[in-house]
């Protein structure tokens, strides 16, 4: 019998994680529409989702927005039933925000085929192959977290600069 693997170069591999991230990001875009939602109301929803909730400060600092954007973020995904706010159980001054069951289920039932269709993909590897594609990709998740967060820390470094003197770049 042939053997009809294919042997991937780091590059080719490189270039399907980007397509994939791409495609991902267009589907995110059209479902966000759908739903009526900003990006940032999209991507705070997804951090409250997946955490099961969080300080007003924890997200702001994870969508990189100051006090007031998150005020004015939270009060929009508030006033539309998005999300809701619980006094934290240890510091009083503080509440909890968290993604209302109706709107994880909207957002669920936009993404119910695509993750079905995952799975079914997922089930036809080997447990070995599901071990080795995991690690792989669990790797990579904790790289991109740390240079998305040495980037983030960089551009608040430049930004809490006092501003230079102007240079002429072009003579």
């Amino acid at each position: 019998m042939e053997d009809t693997t294919t042997t991937y170069t780091p590059e080719e591999i490189r270039e399907l994680l980007n397509r994939k991230a791409q495609a991902a990001s267009r589907h995110r875009r059209a479902v966000t529409k759908k739903l009526g939602l900003t990006d940032a109301e999209a991507d705070a929803l997804g951090h409250l989702a997946r955490t099961g909730g969080m300080m007003p400060t924890q997200l702001g600092e994870l969508l990189g927005m100051t006090s007031g954007g998150v005020t004015a973020l939270t009060q929009r995904l508030e006033r539309a039933g998005h999300i809701s706010r619980e006094p934290h159980p240890k510091d009083k001054r503080s509440s909890i925000l968290k993604a209302t069951p109706e709107i994880v289920e909207r957002v669920q039932a936009e993404y119910r085929v695509l993750i079905r269709d995952t799975d079914r993909v997922t089930a036809r590897l080997s447990e070995q192959e599901r071990e080795v594609i995991g690690d792989y990709l669990e790797r990579l998740v904790l790289l991109a977290e740390r240079y998305a967060d040495e980037a983030l820390a960089a551009l608040e470094a430049t930004e809490d600069r006092e501003p230079q003197e102007p240079v002429e770049l072009w003579a």
